[in-house]
């Protein structure tokens, strides 16, 4: 894909520990939920990864497993203090600051696992519009995506109602981008992001609990 919208922008994704995520999600049976917040998280990295030059990709986390899988991308590993998501966005901002300031940058919330390239360069293409932007979630209340032209600008106000928080002082942005705005915090909006069509990390791990495919629909029967 042609990078020239997404390489100006520096990209920071915040992962939360894969054994505390998803405390409101109750996985299909024999599906842990610690590897379905692994699974989800790998698939939104990949997807960034694959559009967003790697060396402009800020992965916050203090998740053992997603640093041992992004070892050798090239991606920069930062540290999160453990306190709280506003806490690990603006330590990802801090890291971008400190290398390239004023750079344009973006906060992608990290459980996107229906996310895919053409999505994310169409949010990304539509925030460089506005001097700040936030892309709210499909249910209009929270924060998939935040950005602003000068990356010490941003201010993170995560949390229930963010969307409202963050509209505050950036364009919100109602796009129709569904494999953008559906972040899976429960279990209606991981049946969204099923229909939508996930990722091969979540779809892998859906697929080897119910024998069906990650959209929930029959697999077809062998033949013969």
């Amino acid at each position: 894909m042609d990078s020239a919208i997404t390489s100006t922008w520096h990209v920071i994704v915040p992962v939360k520990h894969s054994s505390r995520g998803k405390s409101r999600l109750r996985p299909p049976e024999g599906v842990h939920r610690r590897d379905l917040a692994l699974a989800i998280a790998l698939d939104t990295l990949d997807t960034v990864l694959a559009i967003v030059p790697a060396q402009q990709v800020f992965v916050v986390t203090a998740d053992p497993e997603i640093r041992l899988q992004l070892r050798g991308s090239g991606a920069v590993l930062v540290d999160d203090p453990g306190r709280g998501l506003n806490a690990a966005v603006a330590a990802g901002i801090s890291a971008v600051t400190s290398g390239a300031p004023h750079t344009p940058a973006a906060v992608l919330l990290g459980d996107l696992p229906a996310l895919n390239t053409e999505e994310l360069a169409g949010g990304l293409a539509a925030c460089a519009a506005a001097e700040a932007a936030v892309v709210p979630d499909h249910e209009g209340t929270g924060t998939v995506l935040l950005t602003h032209h000068d990356a010490a600008r941003l201010v993170p106000r995560f949390g229930t109602g963010s969307a409202a928080r963050h509209a505050r002082s950036a364009t919100t942005l109602d796009l129709d981008l569904p494999r953008l705005r559906t972040d899976v915090d429960d279990d209606t909006s991981l049946a969204l992001a099923r229909k939508l069509g996930v990722g091969p990390w979540t779809g892998r791990l859906l697929e080897s609990s119910s024998g069906r495919p990650a959209d929930g629909s029959p697999i077809d029967s062998p033949v013969g």
